[in-house]
């Protein structure tokens, strides 16, 4: 994006379906998908819900397009739209019925709600005319579930609009012709970056989740806005050419200085990071031109302190002024650098315990790459469990113990640092950690990995 760049007019999501029918809004497989594609597809699938008087309808689909059109049928018909991932069995409870793109022999959905698929024809389907204004103002998403199950956040049509606006004021309008994600359009990061600005500015998207820079290459001919997650650029491979996008986004995790030094090697622009949460939306942008290059805060949003120095956000996307759960080192009112987060607390047998310092001194061992360390429920008592990425280069020491041997060990190492209470109770170690399509490690999978019963 071009920061010299006026602010363009942006379209409304209501007034999408009102732009001429042959405008490109997405490619499929490079075949163009246009404004009329959409209509008459989410003109289908009012068709297809009408008869059902449920109100929560979740969205499971794969496909971008189908999405969006998903997405402004159940709004049009006054439906409340839940974005959300199949696999999250355990949330079934929020929804009332199933939309989706998905072959649902495929995905454990409850068989007991009413599910459509969009793909299955209709007989009796009666096409009419649209009403320009959405019946259904909200939405509900939910958090990337990194710290426990995810959580629902409901979000107006008019904050995701609110949104867009403070990017492209800050940042200035684009100046790609597609936008192409690795991320998910259920989540906050892929909705706002993929899904709203690209129809906003009337920029086509790409429906597919493109992963790999052999994908993404496939698109050169276009000017490309890559949105991303630093677990992708880490993982880029130099020896493959070049790609020239004209922006990369980052979000969803820390990016280091030398990958975001990576990603201008591999695509010839450097990354421009977005801090935020699904909660409270974007707060502020960096680019690491160098080391230690502060964060700086989207204006207007502002950040003050509390007396115990917590930051205090106040952002015309929030109701109310809401604590952060990082912590940050203050430069001045715009500027700040991100000092990790604040502790995780948990509390076992009585006494409050920081996962957060746990971690600290796991990792100060030499032959430990990265942990993590959760709490697990057992015999109805909380424990803690550790999974472990052990440091290949430490590692010669270690690398014919069996799962025992190596329980132990660490046990062994951390007796002096942590008490009885804190040293976690079971243990996994992994080669690398479980990564979803926002990059981030979900306590679902985390916790996935103590099911099996056979280890320590």
């Amino acid at each position: 994006m071009d920061c010299s760049s006026k602010t363009k007019t942006l379209v409304l999501l209501s007034e999408q379906l009102l732009r001429p029918d042959y405008e490109i809004i997405a490619y499929r497989k490079h075949q163009p998908l246009t404004v009329g594609d959409l209509k008459k597809l989410t003109n289908t699938i009012i068709s297809k819900i009408r008869k059902h008087p449920e109100k929560n309808w979740v969205l499971f689909m794969d496909d971008s397009f189908n999405f969006v059109a998903g997405l402004f049928a159940l709004l049009y018909s006054g439906k409340h739209p839940l974005l959300l991932n199949p696999n999250y069995i355990e949330l079934q409870h929020y929804y009332q019925a199933i939309l989706t793109d998905i072959d649902i022999a495929n995905i454990n959905l409850p068989t007991t709600l009413p599910i459509i698929d969009i793909n299955q024809p209709q007989l009796d389907e009666k096409i009419s005319t649209i009403n320009p204004n959405f019946k259904q103002t909200s939405l509900t998403l939910f958090t990337s579930g990194s710290t426990g199950l995810p959580k629902p956040i409901e979000k107006s049509i008019s904050q995701l609009e609110n949104e867009i606006a403070i990017l492209i004021n800050n940042l200035g309008g684009p100046t790609n012709d597609l936008f192409v994600a690795s991320v998910s359009h259920e989540h906050m990061y892929g909705l706002t970056f993929k899904i709203m600005l690209s129809l906003s500015c009337k920029i086509p998207f790409v429906c597919e989740t493109i992963l790999y820079q052999e994908q993404l290459a496939t698109y050169q001919s276009k000017k490309i806005t890559y949105i991303t997650t630093p677990s992708i650029v880490k993982n880029l491979d130099n020896k493959l050419p070049i790609i020239k996008c004209e922006n990369v986004f980052s979000s969803g995790g820390k990016l280091s200085f030398d990958n975001a030094q990576f990603c201008l090697q591999n695509f010839n622009v450097l990354p421009c990071e977005i801090y935020g949460s699904s909660e409270t939306g974007i707060i502020a942008k960096r680019k690491q031109k160098s080391l230690n290059t502060p964060w700086e805060l989207f204006y207007p949003i502002q950040i003050k302190y509390t007396s115990d120095h917590q930051p205090l956000l106040i952002s015309p996307l929030l109701q109310q002024a809401e604590l952060l759960s990082d912590k940050l080192q203050k430069i001045d009112d715009t500027k700040f650098y991100l000092k990790g987060r604040i502790d995780k607390i948990v509390k076992i047998a009585e006494q409050r315990l920081s996962l957060t310092f746990i971690e600290k001194q796991i990792n100060k061992l030499a032959v430990v790459e990265e942990v993590i360390v959760i709490p697990l429920e057992q015999n109805n008592r909380t424990i803690l469990g550790a999974i472990i990425k052990i440091d290949s280069t430490n590692s010669k020491e270690i690398d014919n113990f069996n799962h025992f041997k190596l329980t132990q060990y660490f046990r062994h190492l951390i007796k002096d640092t942590l008490s009885l209470v804190e040293t976690p109770k079971k243990w996994r170690f992994i080669e690398n950690f479980p990564k979803n399509s926002q990059g981030k490690c979900t306590y679902t999978d985390l916790k996935a990995l103590f099911d099996a019963t056979d280890k320590i």
